[in-house]
């Protein structure tokens, strides 16, 4: 196991320091190859409008239709009759009931145990939540309704990114890659995967567009929806760098480069404020800031090295007594890993650092869990990696078919152990 932990973390050094060196050769510093091998030319275009329409409505349609297959999938499969009506609640498995929960009673009023244990959601989309249930009167229903249009603009975002940054083409195929990826499904459903989708794809788009202003609030909502938004700040400084080159100037001008930075600098730190909004919120609910850290031990959550979790990952895939819970949780997890880590090293020098030194870091953090039972889950919202291998499929179109149908066989399964209360969370 030292052995293990020492390879691992070292392999893990060895990709942040190539990384490192990589952004500090964007940003002008005099660095030999591969670190200063000009990125592969590719042709952007600001796509139309009607484009945007239609990918918007082709993510709602997909959506509605997932939901519907869902239900046809399990009364064929299960044998239970789900009347229509029921669809919502048929969602409603593991973490989504206490986001309906939280969204009808608020964080004060829904205790176990005598405490908040759920301060441990983060509130952006439940507080959506409750207001869009207002209006629909099904607390379950609003948020799968909050999910979809949620996942269609996200969408939106992810397509404009990719198509000013690598054409059309490719940002079809990352769009592909996405709605299939077989844990996407999450994306339908009453938790706040599509809401992240959507404020980290739109906080990196306006990033790369230099829209300070916009990626700050999105930035915000990110960090109120989950703890990696925070993530967009080393995203906006990486890109805010590799714009003014502050190494590649002379002593005068590299003062004023620097001196740019520091007054972009609260703009791109904004997402603190996201933070410090859920600290509030703990405040409020238990007159502690950082109660939620106490309410992760409940859930046997924490912060763990990730080779000690891929360790116990592998042990559990092994060995776990419920063979169906090693082919629907452990395995695919572990499996996961090396599919990504391979992605994010064919990717390392394809790609601006924005986009790699993001996914690397959030990669590695959903794998830096002591319990970790929803890495699919959590990966569906890479999404630099998803333009990453829609790229790396350019020109391969009988792989990509392979693979997309693939993945959508495999979303299928996983779709149907999750209604049916599988360990698919």
């Amino acid at each position: 196991m030292f052995l293990w932990n020492i390879l691992a973390t070292g392999a893990f050094l060895a990709a942040a320091g190539a990384l490192a060196l990589r952004w500090l050769a964007q940003c002008g510093a005099a660095l030999r190859s591969p670190f200063s091998d000009p990125l592969p030319q590719r042709w952007g275009t600001v796509p139309a409008r009607e484009n945007l329409t239609k990918v918007f409505l082709g993510a709602l349609i997909f959506r509605l239709l997932l939901a519907l297959g869902s239900l046809i999938l399990y009364n064929m499969l299960s044998g239970e009759g789900v009347p229509l009506r029921g669809l919502p609640e048929l969602w409603c498995r593991w973490d989504a009931p206490h986001y309906v929960k939280l969204a009808e009673l608020g964080y004060g009023g829904y205790i176990e145990d005598g405490k908040p244990l759920f301060l441990v959601f983060f509130p952006l989309y439940v507080w959506i939540l409750r207001g869009v249930r207002l209006m629909v009167g099904n607390t379950a229903l609003a948020g799968m309704l909050v999910s979809a249009l949620c996942f269609a603009w996200g969408s939106v975002y992810l397509y404009r990114l990719g198509a000013e940054e690598y054409g059309e083409r490719v940002t079809c195929r990352s769009l592909a890659l996405l709605w299939v990826f077989p844990f996407s499904f999450f994306f339908g459903g009453i938790m706040t995967e599509s809401l992240f989708l959507l404020t980290t794809t739109a906080g990196l788009y306006h990033i790369r567009r230099h829209q300070w202003g916009r990626a700050a609030l999105w930035g915000i909502l990110a960090a109120m929806t989950r703890m990696q938004g925070v993530l967009l700040i080393g995203a906006a400084m990486a890109e805010l760098c590799n714009e003014v080159k502050p190494f590649t100037l002379s002593k005068k001008d590299g003062k004023a480069a620097f001196l740019t930075i520091g007054k972009k600098l609260p703009l791109i730190c904004a997402p603190l404020l996201g933070s410090l909004a859920y600290f509030a919120l703990n405040f409020h609910i238990t007159d502690n800031p950082f109660a939620f850290t106490e309410m992760q031990q409940h859930w046997s959550q924490g912060f763990m090295w990730f080779p000690k979790v891929l360790a116990y990952l592998a042990k559990n895939a092994l060995t776990w007594p419920a063979v169906t819970t090693r082919w629907e949780m452990w395995l695919p997890e572990l499996l996961l890993f090396p599919a990504f880590a391979l992605l994010l090293w064919r990717s390392w020098k394809k790609h601006r650092s924005m986009f790699t030194l993001y996914g690397f870091v959030y990669f590695i953090l959903n794998y830096c869990l002591s319990w970790l039972l929803s890495a699919g889950r959590y990966l569906s919202c890479a999404v630099p990696c998803f333009l990453f291998a829609a790229d790396e499929l350019e020109g391969r179109p009988r792989l990509t078919a392979l693979l997309l149908t693939g993945m959508a066989l495999l979303q299928c399964v996983f779709l149907y152990r999750y209604l049916c209360w599988g360990q698919v969370m």
